[in-house]
């Protein structure tokens, strides 16, 4: 399945050069873009003083960027144009092509901005546009159709590890200030 559908891709490309052309755009430097957006959101909420929201951003980030260094040595791909006769739209280095390093990056931003940030629209973007460079990876014959799916989902789990790690230290925090507040009105009632 994962073969048939990077041939099934692939072999869209070389076939219309307008085609060819946006997807190696998309394939090359829409990364960029989200990249961007990430960075601008970021410093506003720098400005902002939104700490907790940073923090999340980043730590998404760090988390996403582990798995995938994880995943690397758990499962070993060559990239696709090593094996297969394919219709190579960029140069690449051959070398380990699961998961796709700039899918799990465009979308770790994407969950972190949809799950930590107010900026939910600009999230739901990031991840459109870090989709469309996945596929656009697939399309110039540099990545396999799982190299992407691997991606999106290292990046996933990557938020959903600092989602719970976030609820944890919130629930504690609560925990905390409710016990400090029944300490307090003890030594009230006890006083009086």
């Amino acid at each position: 399945m994962n073969t048939h559908l990077l041939l099934l891709i692939n072999g869209w490309a070389g076939n219309n050069q307008l085609l060819d052309d946006v997807m190696l755009f998309c394939a090359q430097y829409l990364i960029y873009g989200v990249f961007a957006l990430g960075g601008i959101c970021g410093l506003i909420l720098l400005f902002k003083r939104q700490w907790r929201q940073v923090i999340f951003l980043l730590l998404t980030l760090v988390v996403s960027f582990g798995l995938l260094r994880l995943a690397n040595h758990l499962y070993i791909e060559a990239r696709p144009f090593t094996t297969h006769h394919l219709t190579q739209l960029m140069t690449h280095e051959s070398g380990q092509s699961f998961p796709s390093d700039h899918t799990t990056a465009g979308c770790a931003i994407a969950f972190a901005l949809l799950f930590f940030s107010w900026y939910k629209k600009w999230g739901v973007l990031a991840l459109i546009a870090s989709v469309l460079v996945g596929f656009a990876r697939i399309f110039c014959g540099v990545h396999y159709p799982l190299d992407i799916a691997g991606g999106i989902v290292t990046a996933l789990v990557g938020a959903l590890i600092v989602a719970i790690v976030a609820g944890l230290t919130r629930g504690a925090k609560r925990s905390r200030g409710r016990g400090r507040g029944r300490r307090t009105r003890s030594r009230h009632a006890a006083a009086a």
